[in-house]
């Protein structure tokens, strides 16, 4: 048996008391730092346990005061699994400011309603909270994307197993349902596809998702258990040009398997970025800079071991040196991931990537199962000028008493998530470049334990950086009285899952899921089944501690104008500056994507700029001029 470890530096840490983790001051215990069984792909049509017990009502809305008025409910429901890993984009601005939300919902204790929870805003308020599901079928884990002509698609995966679309053209109330052409359904001899995650922009719907894994009842594709396979649409779902398409790099080559969820995908432009995140592989980034026609591989973190399958076997002369500095808890431990990333692309198409830090374990042999270590925490953030496998910490747990000890006494303390003590990233970017994470952060001391479960809390945090990545503001816990809708049970809040609108507009709008218990029903814990709540917040970059650097002003402050309006070859842009005053102008579409910089110089008195249109597809763009840390933005129509 092909398995050692190093005996003497197990013994001295074994004796110690306590160690401290590299880029955190918080000490764990011994007790801590335990290994635990791994899950891997959850069933994706599971049902409810036979005379499912509850505690609380299923359905019975709890009062609300609404006292604070930043925290909204839309929703409920009593599946309560929204990822088995990375979060996807369940939350979305439209063209015209709306909000969108979306979720994996059921109402009642069996879950054969299971389907799309939907709400969108009006004017600026949430609709009633849904009754029943989107689609006519039974579908789980929706991705939300709306293009720029307002067409919104929920993509999620079917029984067959198949990626199902529920579509709507803007303006319109009816859905319309279909699953995504592809030639390995199991009708066509192949394993089927499942877990999809999605992706819009301008009228181009990218998609990535997995084949069905042998352990959920499928099997191989393409020598990979779970292989990660793209989808594109260049016309707003109507039609799918690239089904089935293995990404050169993202294949049998590199990879043995991939899990549920462990991916992220987003787009800008005419670039895509694709993030795989599976805890005994390299994490890895996919790039194309036009429109998913080609692509180049990143790795982000080198696993030491390639390619490896688990039970193999392998030792510590296998792996990089013991660094009891980091927090390594035994020999054979190896630093990895915990299978939740994000990724999101800036407007100047540089790619940040999000991740849980982890250290995962192969010691038994014979169970056909790894471990890994739930009080790791922390984590790891990347962007291209890195380089590769040149990853940084940036967040910890929160020392919330301040006493540089991380109060969870034991792992049986810790709600089975599978996940990072800072883990379920998920991030957007404003117009202006900064740069918004939320994520999950496990709530030390006896103030946030659930003494039912003797488990601790999550709470959601957002950070920021206004700086592309440089420099992080302190986290903000947004479960907190100015927040909430029902500030006197703060104390008693699991805040879970949250997704952040990728582009995010003059405020951070986030959804996330909520309940009064640690841990879930669907997973892990299998706790008794309840009614968990999907709640907006709403932030202002101020709430952040994010300074705005530049005011914005209207048109008339530069006296900016666009002549002729709409244009259908060349446009005519004049403003008036402060002699010799440096400028940049540059065009946006109208979700604030910046399509094109077109001048950064410095100017005079009075200014006129031509601007190229004839190669823009039609529609509503922004022109945004930007001097004297001021910005004014004007629209343009073009035909």
């Amino acid at each position: 048996m092909k398995l050692t470890r190093l005996l003497t530096m197990v013994a001295v840490f074994a004796m110690a008391t306590s160690t401290v983790f590299a880029q955190s001051k918080l000490i764990r215990s011994s007790n801590l730092m335990k290994a635990y069984p791994a899950e891997k792909c959850v069933d994706p049509f599971p049902d409810a346990p036979v005379d499912p017990t509850s505690v609380n009502p299923v359905n019975v809305q709890i009062p609300v005061s609404f006292r604070s008025g930043t925290e909204y409910p839309i929703g409920s429901t009593t599946y309560d699994l929204q990822s088995n890993n990375s979060v996807d984009d369940r939350i979305s601005r439209g063209p015209n400011g709306e909000i969108y939300g979306a979720w994996t919902m059921s109402l009642t204790q069996d879950y054969g309603d299971r389907g799309s929870g939907y709400n969108k805003t009006t004017d600026g308020a949430w609709g009633d909270q849904p009754t029943a599901r989107v689609e006519s079928v039974r579908i789980g884990w929706p991705s939300h994307v709306v293009t720029a002509s307002g067409t919104e698609m929920l993509i999620s995966h079917a029984g067959a197993p198949a990626v199902h679309v529920a579509r709507r053209e803007a303006g319109s109330d009816t859905w319309s349902e279909y699953d995504i052409p592809s030639d390995i359904l199991p009708g066509n001899g192949g394993p089927g596809i499942l877990w999809p995650r999605a992706t819009a922009s301008g009228e181009n719907v990218h998609v990535i998702a997995i084949s069905y894994p042998i352990a959920n009842g499928g099997s191989e594709y393409a020598g990979v258990d779970g292989h990660p396979l793209y989808y594109r649409s260049t016309d707003g779902g109507v039609t799918w040009d690239k089904v089935d398409i293995i990404l050169p790099g993202l294949d049998s080559t590199s990879i043995n398997s991939g899990t549920a969820d462990g991916y992220a995908i987003d787009s800008r432009g005419n670039t895509v970025a694709v993030l795989f995140t599976e805890g005994w592989s390299d994490v890895i980034l996919m790039k194309s800079e036009d429109n998913g026609e080609t692509w180049t591989k990143t790795v982000l973190n080198d696993f030491p071991l390639d390619r490896y399958v688990i039970d193999a076997g392998y030792t510590y002369e296998d792996l990089p040196p013991f660094d009891e500095a980091a927090g390594q808890p035994d020999s054979l431990a190896i630093l990895s991931n915990d299978e939740a990333g994000a990724v999101i692309i800036d407007n100047d198409g540089m790619v940040h990537a999000f991740w849980g830090r982890m250290w995962v374990q192969d010691d038994d042999l014979t169970d056909g199962n790894s471990s890994y270590y739930p009080g790791t925490g922390g984590l790891q953030y990347w962007n291209e000028t890195y380089g590769p496998d040149s990853s940084r910490t940036i967040v910890d747990v929160l020392d919330v008493n301040g006493n540089d000890t991380l109060d969870i006494a034991s792992t049986d303390n810790i709600a089975l998530y599978y996940a990072s003590l800072t883990g379920q990233p998920n991030a957007g970017v404003d117009a202006t470049g900064n740069i918004y994470l939320a994520y999950t952060n496990v709530m030390e001391t006896d103030q946030y334990l659930n003494i039912e479960d003797n488990q601790h809390y999550r709470h959601v945090f957002v950070t920021a950086s206004t700086d592309g990545g440089e420099t992080w503001v302190d986290p903000y816990d947004i479960i907190n009285p100015d927040v909430v809708f029902e500030p006197d049970l703060v104390d008693f809040y699991e805040a879970v899952f949250p997704s952040v609108t990728s582009n995010v507009g003059a405020t951070i709008d986030l959804v996330y899921q909520q309940d009064f218990r640690p841990g879930l029903s669907v997973r892990g814990d299998s706790d008794p089944i309840e009614t968990n709540f999907i709640n907006h917040v709403s932030l202002t970059p101020e709430q952040l501690g994010v300074v705005k650097t530049e005011e914005t002003v209207l048109p008339e402050y530069f006296q900016l104008e666009v002549q002729p309006n709409p244009a259908n070859d060349e446009a005519l842009v004049s403003f008036e500056l402060d002699n010799n005053a440096q400028y940049n102008l540059s065009l946006l579409n109208i979700m604030g994507q910046k399509v094109a910089d077109i001048e950064t110089a410095k100017g005079f008195v009075t200014n006129q700029v031509r601007v190229n249109v004839s190669n823009l597809k039609p529609g509503m763009y922004l022109l945004r001029l930007q001097s004297e840390n001021k910005v004014a933005v004007a629209k343009l129509m073009v035909q």
